[in-house]
């Protein structure tokens, strides 16, 4: 633009580039040339439209520059994340080879631990087998109560149904290992002896002296495996044992009953209600009589003379009737008053096998109501 001409010389004047510009220096004479006001406000537009632009362009930038470097973090955090998704992969993997060979090597423990509590050597079993062909050709002890079971990890109960006087059980803990078993004893009825200290191999032979249930534990120190059983034995005779076996006729005073019967029989009595039988221990009998019936002989005998057969018999009204003295033999007799039910009980002094048998005498013959009344 070269339409402007200095006031003072005349001079053409050159509009200047700058906005902010609102006068021209003459550069002939010096004069300060003012622009006239359309220019002025034209150029103040601009100005103020260059100054939006410009505005707008540092805005750009700025937000160019953001998101310049909201990249640059973004991908610095990728980075860092991809290496921590490498170093935790690695270390994920590591861990769970570790796991893998830690789970492997406790699944291969557990089976070979598992193996070894069932071999028969360690956790006893064989022990116990061997023990019992022991037992069975040195006392005769022939059944097993309780069949040997192997444990570990817990504890073993063995509860036992006894009688009175009969034959004793022996109580069997053991195992292969160096491991002691405790045993204890879990009912109130009291025992005749102690229990066996803590070792690898516990014994306990029990010969109850009341009949009653008996419950034992048996535990194995460390967790270690163990086998328990229990097995039967005659009872020997200081045990308070019979002193001999029922197969004896003899010893069991069969021969003995028998002859009481043969010579019962040559005085009139002719019926035998019962041929001799061995027995053991309490017996009892309820024999009903009709009225005026023939009288009752029960005869019981022992061979060995310090057992006491004690007889006691009541009739239907539950009254006791007369009876002989405890001895080792017995003829119980009564002449029915009247029919009814009469009980008769025979309780022996040991535990020694003995033999019964009874016959029918004719109340009106020598061996009945004439002798009962001599009596």
């Amino acid at each position: 633009m070269y339409g402007f001409r200095c006031l003072r010389c005349g001079n053409g004047l050159e509009l200047p580039q700058d906005l902010r510009l609102m006068h021209i220096d003459c550069p002939y004479c010096g004069q300060d040339n003012l622009l006239p006001p359309d220019v002025v406000q034209a150029r103040q537009r601009q100005l103020s439209l260059d100054q939006h632009h410009y505005a707008l362009q540092l805005q750009e930038q700025e937000r160019q520059r953001f998101l310049h470097e909201r990249d640059k973090l973004r991908q610095k955090r990728q980075k860092r994340l991809v290496l921590w998704l490498v170093a935790g992969g690695f270390f994920t993997l590591l861990s769970f080879g570790s796991c893998l060979a830690i789970g492997f090597h406790a699944q291969q423990k557990e089976e070979e631990e598992k193996a070894r509590r069932m071999d028969p050597k360690v956790n006893g079993q064989a022990a116990m087998l061997a023990r019992f062909e022991e037992m069975r050709q040195k006392q005769g002890c022939s059944r097993i109560l309780v069949q040997p079971s192997t444990h570990s990890n817990e504890a073993s109960r063995i509860s036992l149904d006894m009688v009175k006087n009969d034959a004793c059980v022996h109580v069997l803990g053991m195992t292969g290992t160096s491991a002691k078993i405790g045993m204890t004893y879990q009912d109130k009825i009291a025992l005749t002896r102690p229990l066996p200290a803590a070792a690898t191999m516990v014994d306990y032979r029990l010969c109850a002296s009341e009949s009653a249930t008996h419950s034992f534990s048996l535990e194995a120190a460390g967790a270690e495996p163990f086998t328990t059983a229990a097995i039967e034995c005659p009872r020997l005779p200081a045990e308070g044992g019979a002193r001999s076996g029922p197969e004896d006729a003899r010893k069991a005073g069969k021969e003995r009953v028998q002859a009481m019967l043969d010579q019962l029989a040559k005085a009139s009595c002719k019926h035998v209600v019962s041929q001799p039988k061995v027995v053991r221990g309490d017996t009892s009998f309820t024999i009903t009589s009709p009225d005026k019936s023939d009288c009752y002989n029960l005869l019981a005998a022992s061979s060995f003379p310090d057992v006491r057969l004690t007889a006691v018999l009541r009739d239907p009204e539950g009254r006791q009737m007369a009876v002989p003295e405890p001895s080792s033999e017995l003829r119980i007799m009564y002449c029915a008053p009247k029919a009814g039910e009469y009980k008769l009980s025979i309780t022996p002094s040991t535990a020694d096998y003995y033999s019964l048998a009874a016959v029918d005498c004719a109340r009106f013959g020598p061996e009945g109501l004439k002798r009962l009344n001599g009596r």
